[in-house]
């Protein structure tokens, strides 16, 4: 079968178009081989960085592989399907100064949900450093700090936020200012995303919804 589209990214087509690998099950969803973790997103949900978007979800018992152009989940294979693009296009202006760098120790790996609270906070702070400023090598040494104290999901997100790649709901609220997908994007991931995205710059009001960035970033700490 083929997919409804997949990431470009290349670290996930780095995979993808890799030699052949087995990986294992860690939900429905989420498939992991070595340290990065595939996200199998089915039609009508947000599109992800580490995204392949399909029909197919998974079991623990499944056997599943990938490379050489597909995914494989027992018998089903899966090919890639159009490429879209994770770094969102938009105006880059009208932002403002990144507030204090995020402590990573205290939101690394902490707080509730599938991606802890704090990593998506962290997440939307770093995105927000390259996309709003090109601040790359600071959002790097971020990232690279956070993965090794959380999960591998939430790791291989951070990676994808150091380059500027971000789930679909970022890519709305840079591109027309609506934030109400990012902050209805999960349980509570997208109120964290956009909390680290404000942290890093970018003025919010929606529906009355104003966030200080500055207060945010100390109250993080």
């Amino acid at each position: 079968m083929n997919a409804e589209s997949h990431s470009a990214s290349p670290l996930l087509c780095a995979h993808l178009y890799g030699p052949r690998v087995r990986g294992r099950v860690l939900g429905r969803q989420h498939l992991q081989f070595g340290d990065y973790v595939v996200s199998l997103t089915p039609r009508g949900s947000p599109r992800m960085p580490n995204g392949i978007a399909c029909a197919v979800q998974a079991r623990t018992e499944n056997s599943v592989e990938m490379g050489d152009g597909r995914l494989s989940i027992d018998d089903v294979v899966i090919h890639p399907g159009p490429q879209w693009n994770p770094v969102p296009t938009f105006k880059r202006q009208g932002f403002l100064p990144p507030g204090p760098a995020l402590f990573v120790p205290a939101l690394a790996g902490l707080g509730p949900g599938l991606t802890p609270a704090g990593d998506d906070v962290l997440a939307g702070y770093v995105a927000g450093l390259v996309l709003l400023h090109g601040q790359r090598k600071l959002a790097t040494r971020i990232a690279d700090e956070a993965a090794v104290r959380t999960n591998s999901l939430s790791a291989t997100l951070l990676r994808h936020a150091a380059l500027g790649e971000v789930p679909e709901p970022v890519h709305t609220l840079l591109a027309t200012g609506d934030a109400l997908p990012l902050l209805s994007f999960g349980h509570s991931s997208g109120q964290a995303w956009l909390r680290g995205l404000v942290s890093a710059g970018y003025p919010v009001k929606a529906d009355g919804l104003s966030i200080h960035p500055v207060r945010l970033a100390e109250g993080a700490r």
